[in-house]
């Protein structure tokens, strides 16, 4: 590598401070495909070892640093070899560096100059198959400094060749990778359909099931429902097979988003960003972002043979969109996921004043987890995005009954059209899943078969590898087993509808009515249906009505007007008359708070099924011509009445205690309606009935006082309960008890069996 009058030249510049010191030696190759292939270029690294010996250190002090073998020296913070290398030069542990190339150390600047910078004041050499040099001489750093130059130059032209041959490629379409499960790679490099029927079946099943429920979630839950698995290609094994797994939702997202399905050819939908990481600048942050659709540099449609069509595919991108509920408001004409609430107008109104879609909101008080709160539709966004006012609020009930009616109204036409389809897509769903059934059963006969003739090519004497190819059989076998006892599961779950049920649907599509307002049909159903009728509605406030324009699928409208109500303007027949004269009862001891929340507590609502709050009993009281409550009565700060949380308080006592004793007739009480306040007086008899007072002499207990009359213990509580029997509560220590008086009963006494 080098000859004689070159040895003396390198010698000149090691003195024996060099030689004291250890000289290592940095190998490396940049992948592993270069370190398992390139055998020379790693044997004329190795090989450089001998060249400290003959320039004077000790075989032992040679160190050897390959600890960075198949890592690109673009970076340092992942090479832990070259980490190792600076810290001893740091250290003034090093006496030369040496290296076959200066590419072998480092192909960036930073680390260069930095090993550079090091060397210079810790008196260390750095050599390369051409010579040595010491940093402290200017002229040396300035042809280090160079060779760092040309390294770093030397890979970015070398990875700009290889990216423009790339992109080249790639604008003709030809630049293919391992394509994603549903296509192949044929012997001429061209994208086709998997010749796998199951994987097709399953792939195009996807976008029919897409296009029915319009959700990805939704598409994955039916998946989980049918049993089945979805086919994924892994990239990380070594043949990239097609393997069938669980379905998680991001499997069915990644194909809905995939525009190689469409039949589109595209590169560059994702790009390497570099950067330094903000938590540390010294850091180099490399991660993978998404580009937008209108940034994609390479868009070629039809390419290949696609499951659906370009037009199919954008409509696809704009309901996952429009199904976004976080970051909606980036699009105004986004409708976000059909939800649980019972705004069926949600995500289809729109502002009639700005144009602005209206949003979704529940005004009001919640008295209780079972009342409702007011359904509201809005203009907002100015009032969001630049604190402004907003343009409308609109009562949502109104207009929900309004659309309905005319949706109905609509729909009556098709109804039986309507039945036919529906029975027609569930038959064909049920002979999609049977065939996705019979596939997976058909792939799995397949393996058994396979495993089967692998064990039976095997000679019997070689028993080490016959265990292995039986097992591999026996796997095969309960594996198509438990796919064939889940098949007649799921066939038996899943029947054909029997003719009885095919008229049972026509006739409920004559009767549409019953079936919008059935308990079985959810508000997502609902939403899901005006959907697909109703392009959107368009609100607009009016001095007299609101405005309501309904435009259809396909451009027709229709228009509606609903009355405005103005405060006060409840009618008084809207509430049931059986309500309005409780009102009429209890005004005449509580006010309007109280009244309301007795009326949630009986689930009274208005005639407009909201519930009562105290301003909407002071609007029913005024159309009623009912008074209002009388101011509060003065009462007996001894006898009262006092309610039963009051009571407890009197007489000591926890209010289940109170509850029961008014249950059991001990405690007179009086309740004015179900859900009011109870109405105590508590005399001085009954207070030293109930507070445990002294007994008379010759009052006895329970049990005493049933053994002396004769009678079972619960008849004789039950006399006391009913005042049959003159009793009063004493305490016994820790706990509470009666004292009867038995000489005052009127039944037989039996002193005789004491």
């Amino acid at each position: 590598m080098m000859n004689s009058g070159d040895k003396g030249s390198w010698s000149s510049k090691i003195r024996a401070e060099h030689l004291a010191r250890k000289a290592y030696l940095y190998v490396r190759q940049s992948s592993l495909y270069q370190v398992e292939n390139h055998l020379e270029s790693r044997r004329r690294q190795y090989a450089f070892a001998e060249h400290a010996v003959e320039l004077g250190w000790p075989k032992e002090n040679v160190v050897v640093v390959d600890e960075d073998q198949g890592k690109s020296g673009s970076r340092a913070n992942n090479r832990s070899g070259f980490g190792r290398l600076v810290t001893a030069v740091g250290l003034g542990e090093v006496g030369i560096v040496m290296s076959l190339e200066a590419s072998r150390l480092a192909r960036n600047s930073p680390d260069w100059h930095n090993l550079i910078y090091m060397s210079r004041y810790t008196a260390t050499l750095i050599a390369d198959e051409h010579g040595v040099y010491d940093p402290s001489m200017a002229t040396d750093r300035m042809v280090l400094g160079l060779r760092g130059q040309m390294s770093e130059l030397e890979l970015d032209t070398s990875i700009h060749r290889m990216m423009a041959g790339r992109w080249n490629k790639a604008r003709r379409g030809e630049f293919l990778v391992y394509p994603p499960a549903g296509y192949e790679v044929d012997d001429l490099d061209h994208l086709v359909t998997a010749s796998d029927e199951a994987v097709q079946r399953a792939i195009r099943t996807v976008f029919v099931k897409f296009d029915e429920l319009g959700s990805a979630k939704r598409v994955c839950a039916w998946w989980k429902d049918q049993g089945l698995k979805f086919p994924v290609r892994r990239i990380e094994l070594r043949s990239h097979p097609i393997v069938w797994m669980d379905p998680a939702y991001r499997m069915f997202l990644y194909v809905l988003h995939h525009p190689i399905y469409a039949g589109a050819y595209v590169f560059g939908r994702s790009k390497t960003v570099r950067e330094l990481d903000p938590a540390d600048p010294r850091k180099l942050r490399v991660r993978k972002v998404q580009v937008s659709r209108e940034q994609w540099p390479v868009l070629i449609e039809d390419h290949h043979e696609g499951y659906i069509t370009w037009a199919q595919y954008e409509q696809n991108q704009r309901r996952i969109r429009d199904n976004r509920q976080m970051k909606r408001y980036d699009h105004e004409d986004a409708k976000g996921p059909v939800r649980e609430g019972w705004a069926l107008l949600q995500g289809l109104v729109r502002c009639g004043h700005c144009g602005r879609a209206m949003y979704v909101s529940y005004g009001g008080n919640r008295p209780s987890p079972s009342s409702t709160r007011t359904l509201q539709y809005r203009c907002s966004a100015v009032r969001l995005r630049y604190a402004g006012r907003e343009c409308q609020l609109v009562g949502g009930k109104r207009i929900n009954d309004v659309v309905v009616e005319a949706f109905l109204e609509i729909t009556r036409q098709a109804s039986g059209e309507a039945a036919r389809l529906a029975v027609e897509q569930l038959e064909e769903e049920q002979r999609a899943a049977e065939r996705m059934w019979r596939h997976q059963i058909e792939k799995a006969e397949y393996e058994a078969q396979r495993a089967e003739r692998q064990y039976n090519a095997v000679e019997p004497e070689n028993r080490i590898v016959a265990r292995t190819l039986e097992s591999r059989w026996n796997e095969a076998l309960h594996h198509l087993d438990d796919l064939k006892t889940q098949a007649r599961s799921r066939h038996q779950q899943i029947r054909p509808l029997s003719e009885h049920e095919k008229a049972r649907a026509k006739s409920l599509s004559k009767d549409l009515d019953a079936v919008w307002h059935a308990e079985t049909t959810t508000n997502q159903d609902r939403k899901q249906l005006l959907r697909a009728a109703i392009e959107e509605v368009q609100l607009r406030s009016e001095e007299s009505h609101y405005a309501v324009k309904i435009v259809w699928k396909g451009g027709a409208a229709t228009e509606r007007q609903v009355p405005r109500r103005r405060r006060g303007d409840m009618p008084a027949t809207a509430t049931p008359k059986d309500t309005v004269e409780m009102v009429r009862r209890l005004a005449a001891e509580f006010d309007d708070a109280q009244i309301a929340r007795i009326l949630c507590k009986q689930r009274r609502r208005t005639g407009f099924g909201n519930t009562f709050t105290a301003v909407r009993v002071a609007q029913l009281r005024n159309k009623n011509d009912i008074a209002v409550h009388p101011y509060k009565r003065a009462r007996d700060p001894k006898e009262g009445p006092f309610t039963a949380d009051e009571a407890a308080a009197e007489l000591g006592v926890c209010s289940s205690t109170i509850h029961s004793w008014l249950r059991e007739g001990i405690l007179p009480g009086r309740q004015l309606a179900t859900g009011a306040p109870w109405r105590i007086v508590l005399t001085d008899e009954l207070r030293r009935k109930l507070t445990g007072g002294e007994a008379p002499p010759g009052w006895v207990g329970l049990t005493d006082a049933a053994k002396w009359l004769g009678l079972p213990k619960q008849q004789v509580a039950y006399m006391v309960k009913r005042g049959k029997l003159d009793a009063v509560r004493v305490k016994v220590g820790a706990r509470r008890c009666w004292r009867i008086d038995v000489n005052a009963a009127s039944c037989g006494k039996q002193p005789g069996l004491f």
